[in-house]
């Protein structure tokens, strides 16, 4: 009766030595484990009921081996049914995405096997640990499976039957003497006993590890989604540049540097020249080319370190940490490179010039007097030529209180 599934077992140790010694699937392995561990690769759900079908078909490999030295004959032949249908559960099922069928033939075949050895071989074998060790299994694959959409109800229901099918096995137990015999302080039955509850809290260990890395990849996909959210709150969704509110608060980063190191730092505020007629002459669209290009400039010619915003509508205002002198260098070199821009129009195309004030901060100046003196200077600019960078106004200027 043995020898066909002997052979069978052959192979399954053969097969299962040939995977395990060979080194470049267990470097293949342990670089998935450090990437799911470290965050940086997603368990999926066919790979997640693959790798569990295949550590259940493990499991019965490893009981075939206990029953066929003890010569219990049908635990044997039962173990062997149970490796080929766990493999073809983790293969086909797993590869067809039937996750249900996945889940029900595993919960079926670990409960009926834990009561069926419990019968044959007897209650002391320890088989009825792996029911109590199914519990958390099933809340963890309510959890992190889309199977029960995170629903207990389900999970809840199938632990109120495993404990319903303990119960009636412990009372059959009691009044049914099992096939197998066993001596009260027999050592194959000691042996048994604690492999039985040692693969029970190996299993418990190993899917809450996997609980742990499903809370990690949910706590990463959260952080991913709040940087993108705080990128997108930051920036002006047209050119990219940060916003007004992004800006505030680097400004007043840099006071509190300047307060503490002596940070020296200036602004430069630009206006597009014109802005609103080329709106009314070329459109929206046009106008909006113009900003992106003017960005875009902007960028390129100014130094690490500097913040670029978006002040409103057709202003850029631009935090550089460098003194007047150096600024107004910047300022100039980004006003040449504007005039360069060319935007094309169905009809015409579209120069482009921008006129800057500029100032240093001073140890106690308010942020918004800051701005206020950066604001005079370009208007002033505005009002005598434009298309100019302005740090000081002439002694007669006036100014204005913006």
């Amino acid at each position: 009766i043995l020898t066909f599934p002997y052979k069978i077992y052959c192979l399954c140790i053969k097969g299962f030595l040939f995977y395990f010694c060979d080194m470049k699937s267990i470097k293949q392995l342990n670089q998935t484990i450090q990437s799911i561990l470290a965050g940086e690769k997603q368990i999926s759900e066919r790979g997640k009921y693959r790798f569990i079908c295949m550590a259940l078909a493990f499991i019965h490999f490893l009981l075939t081996a206990r029953f066929y030295f003890l010569e219990y004959t049908i635990l044997f032949l039962y173990n062997i049914l149970a490796i080929a249908l766990y493999l073809v559960l983790g293969l086909y099922f797993s590869e067809q995405k039937k996750y249900a069928w996945l889940y029900y033939g595993c919960y079926t075949e670990i409960t009926f096997f834990a009561a069926f050895a419990t019968l044959l071989a007897g209650w002391n074998w320890g088989f009825m640990i792996y029911l109590i060790a199914f519990t958390p299994v099933s809340f963890y694959l309510a959890y992190s499976s889309p199977l029960f959409g995170h629903n207990i109800k389900k999970p809840l229901f199938f632990v109120l039957v495993t404990m319903l099918v303990f119960a009636v096995t412990r009372i059959l137990s009691v009044h049914f003497k099992p096939i197998y015999t066993e001596l009260d302080f027999d050592t194959n039955l000691t042996v048994s006993y604690l492999a039985n509850a040692i693969i029970a809290f190996l299993g418990l260990m190993l899917f809450s590890v996997l609980f742990t890395i499903e809370i990690r990849q949910n706590e990463i996909r959260l952080e991913e989604q709040y940087r993108l959210l705080e990128t997108i709150s930051s920036k002006d969704p047209l050119t990219g540049l940060i916003n007004r509110r992004s800006m505030d608060h680097s400004l007043l980063e840099a006071v509190e540097q300047s307060k503490k190191s002596g940070l020296v730092f200036s602004v430069i505020l630009g206006d597009i020249d014109d802005f609103k007629r080329v709106n009314d002459t070329y459109g929206h669209n046009v106008g909006d080319k113009v900003l992106v290009q003017v960005a875009d400039m902007i960028t390129k010619n100014c130094t690490e370190g500097c913040r670029i915003c978006r002040w409103g509508g057709e202003e850029i205002l631009i935090f550089v940490p460098e003194n007047e002198i150096i600024t107004k260098g910047i300022a100039e070199k980004i006003r040449q490179s504007i005039e360069k821009i060319r935007v094309e129009t169905d009809a015409d195309t579209v120069s482009v010039t921008m006129t800057f004030g500029m100032t240093e901060y001073s140890p106690g100046l308010p942020l918004n007097k800051l701005v206020s003196i950066a604001d005079n200077r370009l208007y002033y600019g505005k009002e005598h030529g434009k298309n100019q960078v302005v740090s000081k106004l002439p002694d007669d200027a006036p100014v204005l209180d913006k």
